[in-house]
């Protein structure tokens, strides 16, 4: 057998520490923007910059999709630059990061200290998240092509990722807990703390990605494969089952996770801990979410480090495909016992110096069973999320024998098309849902029109009932006047739980089905990657070694 290694030059297999180190900082960024945009930016956008819940539906959707399309165009590019002093992908992330770093805090941006127009909010939140996802995808795509060319071997590339993986879910740790310290709607700001908080995160993820871009080096170099961008070229990686079945389940996760973590501190403030909300927004209290809805959260990517071990090990023993299923499993069970949790109900009152009585006590769900119920949604989502991250450089690996040549730009921006496209079709059904049941967000008034609204004791904006004025904070700021709603009606927090829980069952049970079907083990890439590896591809030997293979697949 012919063992001579092709152009794709393999210098080792193992990864040196420092390496593993440099090349994990870059996905500080890739899992602590995720979280912080998950869990803050839904509620940042209804109940800061005042824009319709049933708004974000569209949207969401058009910037996914967008973010989307120029996925494959940013893949093509990668795969086309010739290898240099920063490889074929470091480049592009040296590059993008300062402009990431500008476009974060712009994301952020309080757009209603500017205007009341709600065409216009909604006009500058588009055209900065596009902004943004164009900048994110030349730093990610670039950063997750590189991921597969750290090595080739299989448990190397599980241990490389493994590291990765914790790396971002520490980030992730971080960038639930803090951020709600630093920028929340309760805060009474009109929004400006949110651009301190998202200069200060995207400071810090423009250094993780510089870090990597400068100091992580990678194993397989290959040379730059130029086509032009057709749509037969574009949808080629789908041809490959491997990839359609590693993709499928990638795609469930992030959708599954995508719906949670955007409305787990809305389910917590208007449905869990509704009364404390109430009380500690109109008493003054900024703490409304912490520190228990902070800490489930924070206990759910902690799970996560504490389950990697774990899934490593499922992955040695058995496979791939048993720890994402065994995961999944978990997952949906925990979730659905979150269906029968209580909501507060009041059982006392509390008046202020001002005269104002809202509820100090209650009762529903109590604290250390909501941190349990994170710490287990946590586990499950462990395996989930850490098997396609290391299942990609395999992937590619089958793509290499497949097509004859590795193009992990083109599998990268095409995977990240599927899945962004699948994450705003998902994004896009909750708010639609919950925006129909009656969800109300912040309206902003004038002064005068708020002495109007006082003597009415409704909130009534341009010609339509938000309900009454005891439902709603008022904050006195920049010319205008805050409305914070602190209640929701009892059909929007209904909405709000069962597409919070429901929608995330019925995905996984996708993702579960999918899993089944995945049959790509160490043994059979090892195998892959000698196959790749000779020179005699013309031979019949080698073209009947490759059919076997991909019928083993």
């Amino acid at each position: 057998m012919n063992s001579e290694v092709s152009n794709t030059e393999i210098k080792q297999t193992k990864v040196s520490l420092g390496n593993k180190l440099a090349f994990a900082c870059g996905d500080i960024f890739g899992g602590g923007s995720f979280n912080i945009i998950n869990f803050m930016f839904t509620p940042f956008l209804t109940l800061v910059v005042g824009i319709p819940m049933i708004h974000l539906t569209w949207i969401l959707l058009l910037t996914k999709i967008w973010d989307g399309i120029i996925d494959p165009f940013i893949g093509k590019v990668t795969d086309g630059k010739q290898p240099g002093k920063f490889g074929k992908r470091r480049y592009f992330m040296l590059i993008a990061a300062p402009l990431m770093f500008v476009c974060f805090i712009l994301l952020f941006f309080p757009w209603n200290l500017i205007t009341n127009s709600l065409a216009l909010k909604c006009v500058f939140v588009v055209l900065v998240y596009m902004l943004y996802a164009t900048a994110q995808s030349f730093v990610l795509i670039p950063y997750y092509s590189h991921a597969s060319e750290m090595t080739d071997d299989f448990a190397e590339r599980n241990r490389t990722n493994a590291v990765r993986i914790a790396f971002s879910i520490m980030s992730s740790i971080i960038c639930v807990a803090v951020p709600g310290m630093i920028a929340k709607p309760t805060k009474g700001d009109n929004g400006a703390s949110y651009i301190l908080m998202a200069g200060i995160f995207g400071f810090i993820f423009m250094v993780s990605v510089l870090v990597t871009a400068l100091f992580s080096r990678e194993q397989i170099i290959t040379p730059a494969v130029k086509t032009k961008l057709n749509i037969k070229d574009f949808v080629r990686p789908l041809k490959v089952k491997t990839y359609r079945q590693y993709l499928g389940m990638q795609m469930c996760t992030s959708m599954a996770m995508a719906v949670m973590s955007s409305f787990f501190f809305t389910f917590c403030d208007f449905y869990l801990r509704r009364m404390t909300y109430q009380t500690v927004t109109v008493l003054g209290d900024n703490g409304s979410r912490f520190p228990i809805a902070t800490i489930a959260a924070a206990m759910m990517f902690v799970a996560q480090i504490i389950a990697l071990p774990l899934n490593l090990k499922l992955i040695k023993v058995k496979s791939k495909r048993f720890a994402y299923i065994t995961s999944a499993i978990i997952w949906i069970a925990i979730v659905a016992c979150m269906f029968a949790l209580p909501a507060e109900t009041a059982i006392n009152t509390v008046t202020n110096d001002k005269g104002i009585t809202a509820v100090s006590t209650a009762k529903g769900t109590p604290d250390w069973l909501i941190i349990i119920f994170g710490l287990l949604t946590g586990l499950g989502i462990g395996g989930t999320v850490f098997v396609p991250h290391s299942s990609f450089g395999d992937v590619c690996d089958v793509g290499e024998l497949y097509f004859g040549e590795r193009t992990e730009g083109a599998f990268s921006g095409l995977t990240n098309f599927l899945n962004t496209t699948a994450q705003a079709v998902g994004l896009a059904i909750p708010p639609a849902i919950i925006g129909l049941a009656g969800f109300v967000e912040t309206q902003y008034v004038t002064e005068a029109e708020y002495e109007t609204i006082k003597n009415a004791g409704e909130v009534i904006v341009n010609g339509k009932n938000y309900g009454l004025l005891e439902n709603f904070k008022a904050t006195v700021g920049n010319g205008s006047v805050q409305l914070l709603p602190i209640t929701q009606s009892d059909s929007a927090q209904l909405a709000l739980r069962l597409t919070f829980i429901i929608l995330p069952i019925v995905i996984m049970a996708i993702g579960i089905l999918i899993a089944s079907r995945y049959k790509l083990t160490s043994g059979l890439q090892s195998k892959i990657v000698q196959a790749n590896a000779r020179t005699d591809k013309d031979s019949e030997e080698f073209k009947q070694i490759r059919e076997e293979l991909l019928k083993q697949l």
